[in-house]
Protein backbone atom coordinates (compact mmCIF):
# COMPACT_ATOMS: atom_id res chain seq x y z
CA UNK A 1 0.00 0.00 0.00
CA UNK A 2 1.30 3.50 -0.79
CA UNK A 3 2.61 5.73 1.93
CA UNK A 4 -0.32 8.17 1.61
CA UNK A 5 -2.94 5.47 2.04
CA UNK A 6 -1.13 4.09 5.09
CA UNK A 7 -1.10 7.58 6.65
CA UNK A 8 -4.83 7.94 6.09
CA UNK A 9 -5.62 4.55 7.63
CA UNK A 10 -3.48 5.43 10.64
CA UNK A 11 -5.14 8.84 10.97
CA UNK A 12 -8.65 7.40 10.75
CA UNK A 13 -8.03 4.68 13.33
CA UNK A 14 -6.22 6.78 15.95
CA UNK A 15 -8.05 7.37 19.25
CA UNK A 16 -11.05 5.30 18.19
CA UNK A 17 -12.71 3.13 20.90
CA UNK A 18 -12.21 -0.62 20.46
CA UNK A 19 -9.91 0.06 17.53
CA UNK A 20 -12.84 0.44 15.13
CA UNK A 21 -12.52 3.18 12.57
CA UNK A 22 -15.37 5.56 11.82
CA UNK A 23 -15.13 7.25 8.47
CA UNK A 24 -16.78 10.62 7.93
CA UNK A 25 -18.25 10.89 4.44
CA UNK A 26 -15.34 12.86 2.94
CA UNK A 27 -12.67 10.73 4.62
CA UNK A 28 -14.49 7.54 3.69
CA UNK A 29 -14.54 8.65 0.07
CA UNK A 30 -10.86 9.63 0.24
CA UNK A 31 -9.94 6.27 1.74
CA UNK A 32 -11.89 4.33 -0.89
CA UNK A 33 -10.23 6.33 -3.65
CA UNK A 34 -6.77 5.61 -2.25
CA UNK A 35 -7.61 1.94 -1.86
CA UNK A 36 -8.95 1.74 -5.41
CA UNK A 37 -5.83 3.46 -6.79
CA UNK A 38 -3.64 1.08 -4.83
CA UNK A 39 -5.53 -1.97 -6.10
CA UNK A 40 -5.43 -0.80 -9.73
CA UNK A 41 -1.69 -0.23 -9.36
CA UNK A 42 -1.26 -3.69 -7.88
CA UNK A 43 -3.23 -5.25 -10.74
CA UNK A 44 -0.82 -3.66 -13.21
CA UNK A 45 2.14 -4.87 -11.16
CA UNK A 46 0.73 -8.39 -11.17
CA UNK A 47 0.47 -8.39 -14.97
CA UNK A 48 4.05 -7.15 -15.17
CA UNK A 49 5.20 -9.78 -12.66
CA UNK A 50 3.48 -12.55 -14.62
CA UNK A 51 5.14 -11.41 -17.85
CA UNK A 52 8.56 -11.06 -16.18
CA UNK A 53 8.20 -14.52 -14.65
CA UNK A 54 7.29 -16.01 -18.03
CA UNK A 55 10.31 -14.38 -19.68
CA UNK A 56 12.64 -15.36 -16.84
CA UNK A 57 11.48 -18.99 -16.90
CA UNK A 58 11.58 -19.03 -20.72
CA UNK A 59 7.98 -20.18 -20.88
CA UNK A 60 5.95 -19.76 -24.10
CA UNK A 61 3.52 -16.91 -24.44
CA UNK A 62 0.06 -17.91 -23.23
CA UNK A 63 -2.71 -18.42 -25.71
CA UNK A 64 -4.52 -15.07 -25.98
CA UNK A 65 -7.95 -14.81 -24.37
CA UNK A 66 -10.85 -13.72 -26.56
CA UNK A 67 -11.73 -10.11 -25.85
CA UNK A 68 -15.39 -11.03 -25.35
CA UNK A 69 -14.71 -14.16 -23.28
CA UNK A 70 -16.83 -14.45 -20.14
CA UNK A 71 -15.33 -14.85 -16.70
CA UNK A 72 -16.52 -18.47 -16.69
CA UNK A 73 -14.79 -19.18 -20.02
CA UNK A 74 -11.53 -17.66 -18.78
CA UNK A 75 -11.80 -19.65 -15.54
CA UNK A 76 -12.10 -22.83 -17.61
CA UNK A 77 -8.78 -22.01 -19.29
CA UNK A 78 -6.86 -21.79 -16.01
CA UNK A 79 -4.44 -24.43 -14.80
CA UNK A 80 -5.85 -26.82 -12.18
CA UNK A 81 -4.22 -25.08 -9.19
CA UNK A 82 -5.49 -21.67 -10.30
CA UNK A 83 -8.94 -23.10 -11.06
CA UNK A 84 -9.26 -24.44 -7.52
CA UNK A 85 -8.18 -21.11 -6.03
CA UNK A 86 -10.60 -19.16 -8.18
CA UNK A 87 -13.48 -21.53 -7.38
CA UNK A 88 -12.85 -21.06 -3.65
CA UNK A 89 -12.61 -17.28 -4.15
CA UNK A 90 -15.89 -17.12 -6.12
CA UNK A 91 -17.67 -19.20 -3.48
CA UNK A 92 -16.42 -16.77 -0.84
CA UNK A 93 -17.49 -13.72 -2.85
CA UNK A 94 -20.96 -15.14 -3.55
CA UNK A 95 -21.45 -16.00 0.14
CA UNK A 96 -20.47 -12.50 1.26
CA UNK A 97 -22.84 -10.96 -1.27
CA UNK A 98 -25.70 -13.20 -0.07
CA UNK A 99 -24.96 -12.20 3.53
CA UNK A 100 -24.93 -8.50 2.62
CA UNK A 101 -28.25 -8.80 0.76
CA UNK A 102 -29.90 -10.74 3.59
CA UNK A 103 -28.89 -8.13 6.21
CA UNK A 104 -29.40 -4.96 4.17
CA UNK A 105 -25.67 -4.24 3.99
CA UNK A 106 -23.61 -2.80 1.17
CA UNK A 107 -21.46 -5.61 -0.25
CA UNK A 108 -17.78 -4.78 -0.64
CA UNK A 109 -16.24 -4.40 -4.08
CA UNK A 110 -14.25 -7.50 -5.02
CA UNK A 111 -11.42 -7.13 -7.48
CA UNK A 112 -10.24 -10.54 -8.66
CA UNK A 113 -11.42 -11.88 -12.00
CA UNK A 114 -10.32 -15.12 -13.63
CA UNK A 115 -8.17 -13.15 -16.06
CA UNK A 116 -5.96 -11.96 -13.20
CA UNK A 117 -5.03 -15.61 -12.57
CA UNK A 118 -4.33 -16.29 -16.25
CA UNK A 119 -2.01 -17.85 -17.29
CA UNK A 120 -0.51 -18.60 -13.84
CA UNK A 121 -0.55 -17.41 -10.24
CA UNK A 122 2.27 -15.17 -9.00
CA UNK A 123 2.97 -14.25 -5.35
CA UNK A 124 1.77 -10.63 -5.56
CA UNK A 125 -1.74 -11.84 -6.34
CA UNK A 126 -2.04 -13.21 -2.80
CA UNK A 127 -1.93 -9.63 -1.44
CA UNK A 128 -4.96 -8.56 -3.45
CA UNK A 129 -6.89 -11.67 -2.52
CA UNK A 130 -6.11 -10.88 1.13
CA UNK A 131 -7.62 -7.38 0.77
CA UNK A 132 -10.84 -8.82 -0.66
CA UNK A 133 -10.99 -11.52 2.01
CA UNK A 134 -10.59 -8.98 4.81
CA UNK A 135 -13.41 -6.88 3.39
CA UNK A 136 -15.56 -10.00 3.42
CA UNK A 137 -14.80 -10.55 7.10
CA UNK A 138 -15.94 -6.97 7.80
CA UNK A 139 -19.30 -7.82 6.23
CA UNK A 140 -19.56 -11.03 8.25
CA UNK A 141 -18.85 -9.08 11.43
CA UNK A 142 -21.53 -6.50 10.61
CA UNK A 143 -24.09 -9.24 9.95
CA UNK A 144 -23.11 -11.61 12.80
CA UNK A 145 -21.22 -9.51 15.40
CA UNK A 146 -21.99 -11.77 18.39
CA UNK A 147 -20.85 -14.89 16.50
CA UNK A 148 -17.76 -13.58 14.70
CA UNK A 149 -16.37 -11.94 17.84
CA UNK A 150 -16.06 -15.40 19.41
CA UNK A 151 -13.60 -16.52 16.73
CA UNK A 152 -10.05 -16.27 18.04
CA UNK A 153 -7.74 -14.07 15.92
CA UNK A 154 -5.26 -16.95 15.59
CA UNK A 155 -7.90 -19.62 14.97
CA UNK A 156 -6.63 -22.54 12.89
CA UNK A 157 -8.37 -24.28 10.00
CA UNK A 158 -9.99 -26.92 12.21
CA UNK A 159 -11.42 -24.31 14.60
CA UNK A 160 -12.86 -22.31 11.72
CA UNK A 161 -14.40 -25.40 10.14
CA UNK A 162 -15.89 -26.41 13.52
CA UNK A 163 -17.38 -22.91 13.81
CA UNK A 164 -18.89 -23.19 10.33
CA UNK A 165 -20.32 -26.64 11.03
CA UNK A 166 -22.01 -25.49 14.24
CA UNK A 167 -23.56 -22.33 12.77
CA UNK A 168 -27.06 -22.43 11.28
CA UNK A 169 -26.67 -19.77 8.60
CA UNK A 170 -25.70 -21.51 5.34
CA UNK A 171 -24.19 -18.38 3.78
CA UNK A 172 -21.95 -17.78 6.79
CA UNK A 173 -21.00 -21.45 6.75
CA UNK A 174 -20.04 -21.25 3.08
CA UNK A 175 -18.10 -18.00 3.60
CA UNK A 176 -15.96 -19.45 6.42
CA UNK A 177 -15.40 -22.78 4.63
CA UNK A 178 -14.46 -20.93 1.42
CA UNK A 179 -12.06 -18.75 3.39
CA UNK A 180 -10.25 -21.85 4.66
CA UNK A 181 -10.20 -23.24 1.11
CA UNK A 182 -8.71 -19.98 -0.20
CA UNK A 183 -5.85 -20.24 2.30
CA UNK A 184 -5.25 -23.86 1.32
CA UNK A 185 -5.38 -23.20 -2.43
CA UNK A 186 -3.12 -20.14 -2.20
CA UNK A 187 -0.55 -22.34 -0.49
CA UNK A 188 -0.94 -24.86 -3.32
CA UNK A 189 -0.42 -22.12 -5.92
CA UNK A 190 2.65 -20.87 -4.04
CA UNK A 191 4.10 -24.40 -4.06
CA UNK A 192 3.35 -24.73 -7.79
CA UNK A 193 5.07 -21.39 -8.39
CA UNK A 194 8.18 -22.46 -6.44
CA UNK A 195 8.17 -25.79 -8.30
CA UNK A 196 8.27 -23.95 -11.63
CA UNK A 197 11.27 -21.96 -10.40
CA UNK A 198 13.08 -25.10 -9.23
CA UNK A 199 12.34 -26.94 -12.47
CA UNK A 200 13.72 -24.01 -14.44
CA UNK A 201 16.88 -23.87 -12.32
CA UNK A 202 17.32 -27.64 -12.68
CA UNK A 203 16.86 -27.39 -16.44
CA UNK A 204 19.39 -24.56 -16.70
CA UNK A 205 21.95 -26.51 -14.68
CA UNK A 206 21.48 -29.50 -16.99
CA UNK A 207 21.90 -27.27 -20.03
CA UNK A 208 25.05 -25.74 -18.56
CA UNK A 209 26.49 -29.19 -17.84
CA UNK A 210 25.71 -30.37 -21.38
CA UNK A 211 27.21 -27.20 -22.88
CA UNK A 212 30.31 -27.50 -20.69
CA UNK A 213 30.69 -31.14 -21.72
CA UNK A 214 30.37 -30.15 -25.38
CA UNK A 215 32.98 -27.40 -25.05
CA UNK A 216 35.32 -29.73 -23.18
CA UNK A 217 34.92 -32.31 -25.94
CA UNK A 218 35.73 -29.75 -28.62
CA UNK A 219 38.77 -28.55 -26.70
CA UNK A 220 39.96 -32.11 -26.13
CA UNK A 221 39.58 -32.85 -29.87
CA UNK A 222 41.77 -29.84 -30.70
CA UNK A 223 44.46 -31.05 -28.28
CA UNK A 224 44.35 -34.54 -29.77
CA UNK A 225 44.53 -33.25 -33.35
CA UNK A 226 47.50 -30.99 -32.52
CA UNK A 227 49.42 -33.85 -30.83
CA UNK A 228 48.67 -36.34 -33.62
CA UNK A 229 49.72 -33.80 -36.24
CA UNK A 230 53.21 -33.71 -34.65
CA UNK A 231 53.30 -37.54 -34.82
CA UNK A 232 54.55 -37.90 -31.27
CA UNK A 233 55.03 -41.51 -30.08
CA UNK A 234 52.13 -41.39 -27.65
CA UNK A 235 48.42 -42.23 -27.62
CA UNK A 236 47.07 -38.68 -27.97
CA UNK A 237 43.48 -39.65 -27.12
CA UNK A 238 44.48 -41.43 -23.92
CA UNK A 239 46.81 -38.58 -22.96
CA UNK A 240 44.22 -35.83 -23.40
CA UNK A 241 41.29 -37.71 -21.85
CA UNK A 242 43.43 -38.66 -18.87
CA UNK A 243 44.47 -35.05 -18.42
CA UNK A 244 40.89 -33.68 -18.65
CA UNK A 245 39.65 -36.23 -16.15
CA UNK A 246 42.20 -35.16 -13.55
CA UNK A 247 41.81 -31.48 -14.45
CA UNK A 248 38.21 -31.51 -13.20
CA UNK A 249 39.50 -31.99 -9.64
CA UNK A 250 42.87 -30.22 -9.84
CA UNK A 251 43.21 -27.91 -12.86
CA UNK A 252 46.50 -26.31 -11.84
CA UNK A 253 48.23 -29.47 -10.69
CA UNK A 254 47.08 -31.52 -13.69
CA UNK A 255 48.35 -28.92 -16.19
CA UNK A 256 51.69 -28.82 -14.42
CA UNK A 257 51.91 -32.61 -14.69
CA UNK A 258 50.85 -32.52 -18.35
CA UNK A 259 53.56 -30.07 -19.35
CA UNK A 260 56.34 -31.57 -17.21
CA UNK A 261 55.66 -35.27 -17.46
CA UNK A 262 52.89 -36.13 -19.97
CA UNK A 263 53.77 -39.83 -19.70
CA UNK A 264 51.84 -39.81 -16.40
CA UNK A 265 48.64 -39.78 -18.43
CA UNK A 266 49.78 -42.04 -21.30
CA UNK A 267 53.06 -43.96 -21.67
CA UNK A 268 55.58 -43.09 -24.38
CA UNK A 269 55.49 -45.77 -27.09
CA UNK A 270 59.15 -46.63 -27.58
CA UNK A 271 58.37 -48.89 -30.55
CA UNK A 272 56.86 -45.90 -32.37
CA UNK A 273 60.11 -43.91 -32.21
CA UNK A 274 62.06 -44.08 -35.47
CA UNK A 275 65.49 -45.76 -35.23
CA UNK A 276 68.54 -43.53 -35.74
CA UNK A 277 71.32 -43.80 -38.29
CA UNK A 278 69.28 -45.45 -41.03
CA UNK A 279 67.77 -47.93 -38.61
CA UNK A 280 71.06 -49.09 -37.15
CA UNK A 281 70.41 -47.72 -33.65
CA UNK A 282 67.08 -48.75 -32.20
CA UNK A 283 65.22 -46.44 -29.76
CA UNK A 284 65.79 -46.90 -26.05
CA UNK A 285 64.02 -45.76 -22.85
CA UNK A 286 66.35 -42.77 -22.89
CA UNK A 287 64.78 -41.71 -26.20
CA UNK A 288 61.40 -42.08 -24.48
CA UNK A 289 62.48 -39.58 -21.82
CA UNK A 290 63.57 -37.14 -24.54
CA UNK A 291 60.17 -37.35 -26.24
CA UNK A 292 58.41 -37.06 -22.90
CA UNK A 293 60.15 -33.73 -22.41
CA UNK A 294 59.48 -32.62 -26.02
CA UNK A 295 55.77 -33.38 -25.72
CA UNK A 296 55.61 -31.46 -22.45
CA UNK A 297 57.33 -28.41 -23.97
CA UNK A 298 54.99 -28.58 -26.96
CA UNK A 299 51.89 -28.68 -24.79
CA UNK A 300 53.17 -25.85 -22.62
CA UNK A 301 53.36 -23.58 -25.68
CA UNK A 302 50.17 -24.90 -27.29
CA UNK A 303 47.41 -22.29 -27.39
CA UNK A 304 43.86 -23.72 -27.58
Amino acid sequence: MSENSEDIIKRLTEDVPDGKATFPAEEDEEFNLLLDNFIQSELKNIEEEKNNTRVMLEEPEPRPIKTNASDKEVAGSLELAEQKLYTAYRNYVDSIQFIADAHGLEAPVFHIKAQVLYPRYTPSLGNLISIDVLQGWDTMFEAFPQDIINIQPNAGDEELLDFAEQHTDENLQMAVVSYVEILFEIEGCEIAYEKRLLEYEHRKIEEEIIEEHRKRGERARKYIDAIEKKKFPIDATKLVHGYFKVAQKDPEGSFKALTNNPAIFAPIKIDKIKPKFFGLIKPSPRDGLVFNRKIGEFLKKLKI
